[in-house]
């Protein structure tokens, strides 16, 4: 039964998640209905060619202003429970549409959604099809909860440092960003960046950084001693990102101890 109040495009869209609920997913179609309604009116096709090129993407893009996406994705939390909001976010991940992944990400993320065995499987397979920063950055809301309440995920993560896709090793650092707070041990995180600091890839390299910033707000001291040890083989926008935020008094330590 065609839905004459949608668009073509967003009825091929609904017909496309109907057919994913079908494989298992508990998606009720009004909902899925309404929310490629609400999503679809704010499609901009001259961001979403800006958007494209700048993600050097092969995914199809909507260029949905992220405010936009935004709302709409807080009215559905505030409106759903949390077994519809899953399988929605699951439904929308699997269109392959990037700002529709990207609402799926965000999701994840809402307050009321709890961290549970469930999300993390969701999201870890969400991972597989992760081909850029962008839609990597979407899931570490949900992975930080996660690790969170259950410590022992550090485990598995660590088996991502040795993967051979780079978007994998690169979510074993963006994923474990809590343990750079105080009152948590970075030794074992230190360790596979120890491992990494050889890795040619850029953005590995600027995890690196990223990770080492965000320690380097409480314990600078530590962070020296890294960059000590492997500040040579440390590419360049590692070394600028870890030592953006320290204080004078420890690159000037750094400058001193560095042959």
């Amino acid at each position: 039964m065609k839905i004459v109040s949608l668009s073509s495009t967003g009825y091929d869209l609904l017909m496309k998640i109907v057919s994913l609920s079908s494989t298992g997913y508990d998606l009720p179609m009004k909902i899925a209905e309404t929310f490629i309604r609400d999503i679809t009116s704010y499609r901009d096709s001259v961001q979403a060619a800006r958007a494209k090129s700048y993600h050097k993407s092969t995914r199809e893009h909507w260029g949905i202003p992220t405010p936009s996406l935004d709302a709409v994705v807080k009215r559905y939390a505030r409106q759903h429970a949390v077994p519809t909001l899953l399988p929605l976010s699951q439904a929308l991940w699997q269109t392959e549409i990037f700002d529709l992944m990207i609402a799926a990400g965000r999701i994840l993320a809402q307050q009321k959604i709890p961290p549970s065995a469930d999300l993390w499987r969701i999201l870890t397979t969400y991972l597989n099809d992760v081909d850029g920063w962008a839609l990597e950055d979407q899931l570490y809301h949900a992975a930080w909860k996660c690790l969170l309440q259950t410590p022992a995920l550090l485990d598995e993560i660590e088996t991502w440092t040795a993967h051979e896709n780079m978007w994998m090793r690169r979510a074993a650092l963006i994923y474990t960003l809590p343990y750079t707070k105080p009152g948590y041990d970075p030794e074992r995180m230190l360790t596979w960046m120890g491992t990494y600091a050889s890795d040619p890839e850029w953005f590995i390299q600027k995890a690196i950084g990223w990770w080492l910033r965000e320690l380097g707000t409480h314990n600078p001291q530590r962070v020296i001693q890294f960059l000590n040890v492997h500040w040579a083989l440390l590419k360049g926008v590692a070394r600028k990102e870890a030592t953006r935020k320290l204080d004078e008094q420890w690159l000037q330590q750094l400058s001193r101890s560095l042959p």
